[in-house]
C-alpha cells in the first residue's frame, strides 16, 4: 500500500503538484522528526532539519523525477544532516579523546610548567584571537559579551574563538583541559 502511495506522491511532486509535498510531509513528517531526536538534543532542531529537507526535495524534484525508494532517501538524509549540525556543535566545544578523560596525576612544579608553556602559547595567538580566547576562556564572557566589549561582530568572535582553539589544540591539547577546568 505505501509504494503505491509513494509512488502517487511522487508523480505529484514531479508535476509540480504541492498536493504531493503536503502527502509526502503528512507521510513522513511525524517519523523523521522523533528519528533525528535519537541524534539531537532539542526537538527544535530536529523539526528543522526535516521541514529544511523537505524544501531542499521540494526545490529539487518539483520539476523532474525522483528515483528510489522515499524512506530510504529521507530517513538518510536526516541521519546525515543531524550529523552536520552535530559536528558544527562540536566545532567550538573541545572534545576530549577517550585517553584523555582519565585524570593524569601530576606533581604540583609539573603542572605549573605546563601551565606556563600554555600561557606562553596563548601570548603567541594574533592579538585579536588572543583577546577573544581569554574574554570567553580565562572570564567566562559569552560570545556575545565579547563581541560587545570588543566592537565585533558575534561571528568575528566565534572565527577568533576557533582559530585561537586550533592553533593551541595542535601542541597543548591536555593542557587546556586543565585550564577550562579551573
Amino acid at each position: 500500500m505505501r509504494c503505491k502511495d509513494e509512488q502517487e506522491i511522487l508523480t505529484l511532486i514531479s508535476c509540480g503538484n504541492p498536493d504531493g509535498l503536503k502527502s509526502l510531509f503528512d507521510l513522513y513528517y511525524k517519523p523523521l522528526c522523533i528519528f533525528a531526536m535519537n541524534f539531537l538534543d532539542s526537538f527544535g532542531e530536529s523539526e528543522d532539519i526535516v521541514q529544511d529537507l523537505f524544501v531542499k526535495f521540494w526545490e529539487k524534484y518539483k520539476d523532474k523525477q525522483f528515483e528510489g525508494s522515499l524512506r530510504a532517501y529521507f530517513f538518510t538524509a536526516v541521519r546525515h544532516n543531524c550529523a552536520k549540525v552535530l559536528k558544527l556543535k562540536n566545532r567550538y566545544n573541545l572534545q576530549l579523546e577517550e585517553e584523555y578523560i582519565e585524570e593524569p596525576v601530576y606533581s604540583e612544579e609539573e603542572f605549573e610548567g605546563e601551565c606556563r608553556k600554555l600561557y606562553a602559547e596563548i601570548a603567541r595567538l594574533p592579538e585579536q584571537c588572543r583577546k577573544v580566547f581569554e574574554l570567553i576562556v580565562l572570564k567566562d564572557m559569552k560570545y556575545k559579551e565579547v563581541a560587545d566589549f570588543l566592537g565585533l561582530s558575534v561571528n568575528t568572535v566565534k572565527t577568533h574563538f576557533a582559530r585561537a582553539l586550533k592553533q593551541l589544540r595542535s601542541s597543548l591539547q591536555i593542557l587546556l583541559v586543565f585550564l577550562l577546568r579551573k
